[in-house]
This record gives C-alpha cells, sequence and structure tokens, in this order.
C-alpha cells in the first residue's frame, strides 16, 4: 500500500520562518526614524513577492497528498483553481512566517476568497522596532497584497484585493480577494 503524506512539510514551514523572519526583515530595513519605515514601501512589496515566490517554489517541490488530490480533481472538473490552488501557497507563506497554526478563511468559493489573521509577525515586529504610533500606519499591508499578487498571477489569475479589516482598528486583518 502506497504510504501518503498529508499533512504539509513540517521542515519546508521551517526553511520559510528561517528565510523569511519578520523580526529579522523589519530589523534588517536600518531605517533611523518611523518616516523613513514609511516611506519604504517597496521593501514591505519585496518582502512580500520574495516570500511568495519561495513558498511556490519549496510547495511545488515537495507536493503533500490533499495538494495531489486538489489538482487531480481540478484537472478532471475544470472548477475551483480559483481559490484552492492559490489558497495553498497563501497557507504556506503564512504559516512559515506567522504565530498560528492554520490561517482563518472566511469565504471561498468561485467568486471570493477571504481570510483573517488574528495575529501578525510583521505588524508586532513594527511595533516592536518603531513603536505602536509607526504600526498603525499599517505599512505592513503591502507585505499581504504583494504576497496575494505574485501568488494569484503565476497561477494566471487577476485579483481585486481588499483589505476590510487591520490590526490597527480592528485587531486582526482580513483580505478579500475577487477574481477579476
Amino acid at each position: 500500500m502506497e504510504r501518503h503524506k498529508f499533512d504539509l512539510d513540517q521542515e519546508m514551514l521551517e526553511e520559510l520562518s528561517f528565510e523569511f523572519d519578520p523580526v529579522d526583515f523589519v530589523k534588517g530595513l536600518g531605517l533611523d526614524d518611523a518616516r523613513s519605515l514609511e516611506g519604504n514601501t517597496a521593501s514591505f512589496e519585496e518582502y512580500g513577492r520574495n516570500l511568495a515566490l519561495s513558498s511556490i517554489e519549496k510547495g511545488e517541490r515537495r507536493p503533500d497528498r490533499v495538494y495531489e488530490v486538489m489538482n487531480e480533481a481540478v484537472a478532471k472538473t475544470g472548477e475551483m483553481k480559483f481559490p484552492l490552488v492559490p489558497q495553498r501557497y497563501i497557507e504556506l507563506a503564512y504559516l512559515g512566517i506567522q504565530p498560528f497554526r492554520r490561517l482563518w478563511v472566511v469565504q471561498n468559493n468561485s467568486k471570493v476568497f477571504s481570510y483573517k489573521l488574528n495575529k501578525c509577525s510583521v505588524f508586532d515586529a513594527i511595533t516592536r522596532w518603531y513603536g505602536e504610533k509607526t504600526a498603525t500606519k499599517m505599512m505592513c499591508r503591502a507585505v499581504c497584497f504583494a504576497l496575494l499578487k505574485e501568488i494569484f498571477a503565476h497561477f494566471d489569475f487577476s485579483i481585486k484585493a481588499s483589505l476590510e479589516a487591520d490590526m490597527a482598528s480592528n485587531g486582526r486583518c482580513q483580505f478579500k480577494i475577487e477574481q477579476e
């Protein structure tokens, strides 16, 4: 009997965690003040894009049985590639850098994918290194938007992504992705 691996490869998540440690990223910006941080959106976007690309590369190299079955179903039916396939890589990215064990999906259908983050290590790192006032400006959202754009584009989806709630105002971030 063939043995299947159904869970995500923990070594892969540890590699992502090491490569994209949010504290190292924020400290590594080496900026003098909060104003410099606010003007550094490109660094946040690059971090998000690189995290997405690494998640895709590692995830494609180490598929689990759940992903294999999902791809077989998508190939057979021609349906649900959006959002199921990109969702896997979004989960890989977040599980690699965040202090939680699952992504909280709010909505998941052929038109909309929505999820929330009840904790965020990037937001927390900004708060720690640059203060709460700076963190509440939510520059970190550039990481998530770049991550989403890169992953969905990799799978040939044009999307509209929005932030429906944010850590500063709501104590959580909630993203909504719609297929265009």
